[in-house]
């Protein structure tokens, strides 16, 4: 399976905009005039790690902050519920990929969820060109 990085956001944000379609998804930085509700993903810090020759392990930590009308921490409470439904498993290019590692805080009235995403991927085979031509003589030694 061939798996970008900005794949693996879109697949977040379409499972997001499928649960949640009258919460508007942010994926870049907030600069100002935030209207919530409202969801801001981010990807934290990926590693992509070789494995065995072209095989590579691909590890995609993800943060869903989601800012609430109320900021009560019932609706949060009930939101995170939520978003470990929606977010167990993320369709990545037609493939079912299970999330890992959830969990979640509230930090200043902000729900901080967090969910891991890993793939192994592989590199293409290069591409060697094959033998053209082979000139080939046959005989025989002999020794007089």
């Amino acid at each position: 399976m061939q798996v970008t990085f900005n794949t693996a956001r879109y697949a977040v944000h379409a499972a997001l905009d499928t649960a949640f379609p009258d919460i508007r998804i942010m994926g870049e930085e907030i600069k100002q005039g935030l209207n919530p509700p409202c969801f801001f993903v981010r990807l934290l810090e990926p590693e992509h790690t070789q494995e065995l020759g072209r095989r590579y392990m691909r590890l995609h930590p993800f943060a869903v902050r989601y800012y609430g009308v109320d900021r009560a921490n019932e609706d949060y409470y009930d939101m995170a519920e939520r978003l470990t439904s929606v977010l167990q498993q993320i369709n990545v290019n037609d493939v079912l990929v299970r999330g890992s590692e959830m969990n979640f805080e509230i930090v200043d009235e902000v729900l901080h969820f967090f969910v891991n995403y890993n793939f192994l991927v592989w590199e293409p085979a290069p591409d060697i060109p094959k033998m053209q031509e082979l000139d080939v003589q046959e005989g025989l030694i002999s020794d007089n």
